[in-house]
C-alpha cells in the first residue's frame, strides 16, 4: 500500500462513525479535572509499562495479521525525517518499539497501524501520552484486540 493511499485510508477511518474502543489502564474515566498529582505519578511510574504494553498488542496485531505501519507526517517530519511517507512494518521490532516508546513516554504525535482482515482494515493508532484507541474492529478481530489488551492488564472500553 502507498503513503497516500495509506494517509486516505487512515483519515477515513478516523472520521467514519463506526464503533471506536481504546486501551486504558483504569476501569473509570475520571471525572475530576484536578487531578495533577496523580497525572504526574503516572507519568514518571506508569507510561513506561503502559508502553511495554502497547508494544506488545501491537506486535502481536502485526503477526497475526497483514500490517502497515506509518508515522503521522508532523511526527515524521519532526523526529524521524528518514521515516517519512514510508511502511514501517518491516523495520525491525528494535526500532518500532524506540518508536512507540515516543509516542506514549514522550507524547509526541501518533503512530498509524492498518491492519488488514479480508477485504475491510481496521486501525490502531498509538497517540501521544496514554492514547491507543481502535477503529472500526469488527468480529474475530474485536475480540482479539479486546483479549490483548485485557492480556495485558489494561481495559478495553468502547468510546461514546
Amino acid at each position: 500500500m502507498n503513503y497516500d493511499n495509506a494517509v486516505d485510508l487512515i483519515d477515513h477511518l478516523i472520521d467514519q462513525q463506526s464503533d471506536k474502543y481504546f486501551a486504558d489502564f483504569v476501569p473509570f474515566t475520571f471525572q475530576n479535572e484536578d487531578y495533577a498529582e496523580l497525572e504526574m505519578y503516572l507519568n514518571v511510574h506508569f507510561k513506561p509499562r503502559f508502553a511495554e504494553k502497547i508494544k506488545f498488542i501491537a506486535f502481536a496485531l502485526m503477526y497475526q495479521h497483514e500490517s502497515y505501519v506509518y508515522l503521522d507526517e508532523a511526527v515524521a517530519n519532526a523526529l524521524y525525517p528518514d521515516l517519512k511517507n514510508k511502511n514501517l512494518r518491516n523495520i525491525g521490532l528494535e526500532r518500532l518499539g524506540e518508536i512507540i516508546d515516543t509516542m506514549v513516554i514522550d507524547n509526541y504525535g501518533s503512530l498509524n497501524i492498518l491492519l488488514k482482515q479480508e477485504n475491510d482494515f481496521s486501525l490502531m493508532r498509538i497517540e501521544d501520552g496514554f492514547s491507543t484507541i481502535f477503529f472500526n474492529l469488527k468480529g474475530q478481530l474485536r475480540e482479539e484486540v479486546e483479549s490483548l489488551v485485557e492480556h495485558q492488564g489494561l481495559y478495553f472500553k468502547e468510546i461514546d
